[in-house]
């Protein structure tokens, strides 16, 4: 028994001793193959770096040297200067602006924007603005307006029909257009927005209803207070035969 107990004792120690040094290899053995993959890791990285920074040196090289051109190809490849366009002068779209005369007849103009309103106008246009302000001032007076001659019996024939025969609310105003200062400029300008150059032209609400035969004519027929009602609107309080 004690011989058999002593085997059993010493196989034990001996298989002991086989596993402790199964393990203990093994262990070395991961170390090892550790420490030979990270060092080789090491190397293949080591080597690509060296690698990239040796292409990277070989470009710039190769640049600086494709960059750099003999002096005289330099002198030969010069930039020519730029051709020098002639002058032409360049027409932009002119604004226009428009014009009334009188608050009805309408024109487009060119307008200068360089120049002040006085200096844009030369003095025939400066006498015809004024001429313009003048008659739409007249306009305002009455509704009723008797453009007239004091020399003329035409004239003379429309203002005492007008305001001998009628009451008229509110009266008619007379221009004497030979007494004036601007009559000759607003004869003008009735001519061009009436269409009547003579005197007498009875306007009402600035649209003309003829001359002295006419207003003798719508008398006579009994027309005249209502054709005067008619144009006149609300701005005529009263027309009627005296």
């Amino acid at each position: 028994m004690p011989f058999q107990r002593r085997m059993k004792i010493i196989l034990i120690a001996v298989l002991s001793f086989i596993v402790l040094l199964l393990y203990y290899s093994g262990e070395a053995r991961k170390i090892q193959n550790q420490k030979f993959y990270q060092s080789t890791v090491q190397a293949i990285e080591a080597q690509k770096l060296a690698k990239t920074s040796t292409e990277n040196n070989n470009g710039a090289i190769h640049n600086v040297k494709s960059n750099q051109k003999p002096a005289d190809e330099q002198m030969l490849k010069q930039p020519e200067p730029p051709k020098q366009e002639p002058a032409v002068p360049k027409v932009d779209n002119q604004e226009m602006e428009e014009i009334s005369i009188a608050g009805r007849t309408k024109m487009q103009v060119p307008k200068n924007k360089d120049k002040s309103p006085d200096q844009e106008k030369p003095t025939g246009a400066q006498g015809n603005d004024e001429a313009k302000d003048e008659l739409n001032g007249i306009l305002k007076r009455s509704p009723i307006i008797i453009f007239s001659k004091s020399y003329c019996p035409h004239s003379a024939r429309a203002k005492s029909i007008l305001l001998d025969q009628y009451s008229i609310v509110p009266a008619p105003y007379v221009v004497e257009l030979d007494k004036h200062p601007l009559g000759a400029k607003l004869q003008a300008l009735l001519a061009e927005n009436t269409g009547r150059r003579t005197v007498p032209n009875v306007l009402v609400n600035g649209k003309t209803i003829g001359g002295g035969d006419d207003v003798a004519a719508l008398n006579e027929k009994d027309e005249l207070a209502s054709k005067l009602k008619t144009l006149g609107g609300k701005w005529i309080v009263e027309v009627n035969h005296k």
